[in-house]
């Protein structure tokens, strides 16, 4: 009987380490919860930055995801200036052509999401103070 309780416990054991460990998310552009998370870190980043424009993503660079008490979404993404204002908004947002006026540059956010509570919070931000040559 013993025998058979020991690979159980090992497979238990294993399944609970994995339940909170980061897995990486293949298909980042079509993973809804990860988009929404996105999404809501890019509206976090542009109402904390002093620039009178928004920023939006060029690239996502890395899309990983955490089951905690909700999922923690881990992105780091090349974020670059449009041609729309922060007061003013358009539909069409897109970033400028030319590196010198997106003036890119990287950040990571972590994001912790509790859907059924519709509740979300940008819990951390990191981004690179110097502007990139190219995203």
């Amino acid at each position: 009987k013993s025998r058979q309780t020991a690979p159980k416990l090992l497979v238990l054991s294993f399944l609970a380490m994995m339940a909170g460990g980061l897995h990486k998310i293949k298909n980042a552009d079509n993973d809804e919860g990860f988009q929404r998370a996105l999404q809501f870190a890019v509206v976090q980043h542009n109402n904390g930055t002093n620039d009178t424009v928004l920023y939006q993503v060029l690239k996502v660079v890395s899309a990983e995801s955490q089951v905690v008490a909700g999922v923690n979404y881990i992105m780091t993404v090349i974020l670059g200036r449009t041609n729309c204002e922060k007061e003013a908004p358009g539909d069409n947002c897109a970033v400028h052509k030319e590196p010198g006026f997106a003036k890119p540059y990287q950040c990571k956010f972590k994001v912790w999401s509790r859907p059924w509570l519709n509740d979300i919070q940008l819990t951390n931000e990191e981004c690179s103070g110097t502007e990139l040559t190219s995203p």
